[in-house]
């Protein structure tokens, strides 16, 4: 029995210190006594050495920890071709024009029908000096007209800023003041046969961007987050081998359209030329959600943790994958959802394309859900104060790289300086993002 959770006993011969280490085994296991004490080994070895040194330049890690957390665990390379937001669009409608694109109670729309529309208001809108580098307010809800605009506005070569229209107007007037919009929709123009239905074909840089969304500033004055097309071909590959989602799926539109979940619920719907669910209006939760998911056959979702523990328990034989995000999901929650389906805990900030890791399907038992690995192209890393990595179950902060990451903050170059630093580890001079939230790797 150990008198203490844990403690060091060394004692000095003409060879040098010896000692042991002792441990309560309800607290701790083995392997990681032994890491700790090979790390304090190596500690005491540089100081020794070099009685100077800081004791906060001292690195921790060994060599082969270190290639794992910076190499093998932080994330994959993977060659993915380009594509604009609309290109996943039209490159359904180019294979299969009539396959169901936006479905409803009561109506159904296909590819070619939500193509035409679409192309009629992009060419409505370049008709008003929309161009690249334009950004244009979206004051609809969530709708099957809402994803006619956001195509439009791409296909016309500009960025889309979605505005709920159920926010406090204050919030609104500050949205648009702010990001200072080439043109403010509220409502979709009447588009007669006038209008030409054919693609714009306006050529869309990688880097242009695609849309912004404004998150909550830590100072409570939001934030315009300004993201490009760059990641979303390995966005896209993500969530179509992640999430199981093919032709036939049919993706609930469930997130206000100024959350970047709704980018989500878009792109692994035309990604994989499924079709987009529009629910009611107004809040998804409790019975409402479960009539939906079951009168509509929802067969794929993001729902955050809250509005899905609100809805009862039923079978549900439609949905087949179910994503959690935007906060942490118990593993109550985990145990009652994950029988019978693909369940997969998300994670990822505004700033990197929405989604930066994800877990592995989740099982009854799996206990409090990591957020998993980094999608392909991301790099993920957990770092301490001076960007050195930290070692294998140390809280650090996690820094996210790679393709996904935005172009920063709209209109405030301080801020996206501030939170979007060198990344110490590319050799090429690439960005990280610091995230800001606490993890640690397992």
């Amino acid at each position: 029995a150990a008198k203490f959770d844990l403690s060091f006993t060394l004692a000095e011969s003409v060879e040098g210190l010896a000692g042991s280490v002792e441990f309560a085994v309800d607290l701790f296991d083995r392997v990681s006594v032994e890491r700790l004490a090979e790390r304090l080994v190596g500690v005491l070895e540089v100081v020794g050495a070099d009685p100077g040194v800081r004791v906060g330049a001292v690195d921790v890690l060994g060599g082969v920890e270190r290639d794992r957390v910076l190499g093998e665990w932080s994330g994959s390379e993977r060659l993915v071709e380009p594509v604009s937001f609309h290109g996943l669009f039209e490159a359904v409608v180019d294979r299969s024009p009539g396959s169901p694109a936006v479905v409803g109670e009561g109506f159904s729309w296909s590819y070619g029908e939500v193509e035409e529309r679409a192309n009629r208001l992009a060419w409505w809108l370049l008709g008003r000096g929309v161009g690249a580098e334009s950004v244009v307010a979206l004051v609809l809800p969530r709708s099957a007209e809402m994803v006619v605009a956001q195509l439009a506005v791409l296909k016309a070569g500009a960025a889309y800023l979605p505005v709920d229209p159920e926010y406090p107007q204050e919030r609104i007037a500050y949205m648009l003041d702010d990001s200072r919009p080439a043109l403010v929709l509220r409502e979709l123009p009447d588009l007669g046969e006038g209008l030409d239905g054919s693609r714009p074909g306006v050529v869309v840089s990688s880097a242009g961007a695609a849309y912004v969304i404004y998150t909550s500033g830590s100072t409570g004055r939001p934030k315009g987050v300004v993201v490009s097309h760059a990641g979303l071909g390995s966005f896209a590959v993500a969530e179509v081998e992640r999430f199981a989602v093919d032709g036939r799926s049919r993706v609930l539109q469930f997130a206000s359209p100024s959350f970047d979940a709704s980018v989500l619920e878009l792109v692994m719907t035309f990604a994989a030329g499924a079709a987009l669910v529009v629910g009611p209006a107004g809040p998804l939760a409790g019975e409402v959600l479960a009539e939906v998911l079951e009168s509509l056959e929802v067969s794929h979702a993001l729902i955050p943790p809250a509005a899905l523990a609100s809805v009862r328990a039923g079978e549900f034989p439609f949905l087949r994958s179910l994503v959690v995000g935007g906060d942490a999901a118990s593993a109550e929650l985990v145990d009652r959802w994950a029988p019978g389906r693909r369940l997969v805990n998300a994670y990822g900030p505004t700033e990197s394309t929405v989604m930066a890791t994800t877990s592995g399907p989740l099982v009854v038992g799996s206990g409090v859900p990591v957020i998993g690995t980094a999608v392909p192209n991301t790099r993920v890393r957990v770092l301490d104060g001076g960007l050195r990595p930290v070692p294998v179950g140390v809280a650090g902060e996690l820094y996210v790289s790679g393709a996904g990451l935005a172009r920063g903050y709209l209109g405030r170059p301080g801020l996206t300086a501030e939170r979007f630093v060198a990344d110490p580890f590319d050799r090429s001079g690439g960005r990280m993002y610091r995230t800001g939230d606490v993890v640690r790797w397992t």
